[in-house]
């Protein structure tokens, strides 16, 4: 089917995760017109993964381009080799973090803070080009109060540490549902584990907070958040942990697929891309 003229496309967005990778095509009026997933491989096979998805819509190749995915703030080849892939094919504007694509589809550019509680933990504060990071650093063991430090220590109640510690962190995080799903139904020692996790992803948002004054805009984000049961208690070790600051807890408004081709076309208006 044609894309009708008011509906072409005026930016397009990828969030490359770690099991699937989502695109978006929004319309001038940030509507998406065109969405397709498919499984995450490596980083190098992304371009003909793309292509083969955009190249059957209309107008794709002219539409401005950003790509967010993992490890682009501290892996800077990551943003050159695609550069270079899709040269002349699509109009790459840039490479984020999914941090960043985050960040923007909570709080569309402002300032505000991002806690990511999924295979690892980290905050991100302040805006998109000034982010200050606060945790991940991805030890052996697991980001305090993530997935992997969660099935990690799941394993270990099974008697299973050997096997835990041979696994890399996003298989590890993969026993963490196993063990919220336990703690809800009460399991007294998986409990304690939620507990423990709870209480150190609100030492990580009390640190990321800093000094500053006022209420404290906080966006949540990753698998660990998608439950609502280990949510509700973060919420609450994170009111008590920052006792006497209101936290404003935001929704995000938008998938960072969407985020990523907003962010596309305010690249493109900017700088005055052009194919």
């Amino acid at each position: 089917m044609r894309t009708k003229r008011k509906d072409k496309i005026a930016a397009i967005g990828v969030d490359r995760g770690g099991t699937w990778t989502r695109v978006t095509a929004l319309s001038s009026r940030l509507r998406p017109i065109r969405t397709a997933r498919f499984r995450s491989t490596t980083l190098r096979e992304l371009p003909l993964k793309l292509l083969k998805v955009v190249s059957r819509w209309t107008g794709a190749e002219e539409a401005p381009l950003v790509v967010a995915t993992r490890g682009a703030f501290s892996k800077k080849w990551k943003k050159t080799f695609l550069t270079r892939a899709l040269a002349g094919k699509l109009m790459l504007v840039d490479v984020i973090s999914d941090a960043e694509a985050a960040h923007f589809a909570a709080f569309s550019g402002e300032a505000g803070l991002l806690l990511i509680a999924g295979t690892g933990s980290v905050a991100f504060s302040g805006k998109p080009g000034s982010f200050i990071k606060t945790g991940g650093f991805n030890p052996p063991k697991g980001d305090p109060g993530s997935g992997s430090w969660l099935g990690r220590r799941y394993l270990g109640l099974r008697g299973r540490r050997k096997e835990a510690a041979a696994m890399d962190h996003g298989s590890s995080a993969a026993y963490a549902k196993k063990l919220i799903s336990l703690a809800e139904k009460g399991d007294r020692e998986c409990l304690d584990l939620v507990l423990a996790a709870h209480s150190e992803l609100a030492s990580l948002l009390s640190r990321a907070s800093g000094s500053r004054k006022g209420a404290l805009r906080t966006a949540l984000a990753g698998g660990l958040m998608n439950s609502a049961y280990f949510r509700r208690g973060f919420v609450r070790a994170a009111s008590a942990a920052l006792k006497g600051r209101r936290i404003i807890f935001v929704k995000t408004a938008i998938p960072a697929q969407e985020a990523a081709a907003q962010i596309a076309l305010r690249r493109k208006k900017r700088t005055g891309t052009k194919k």
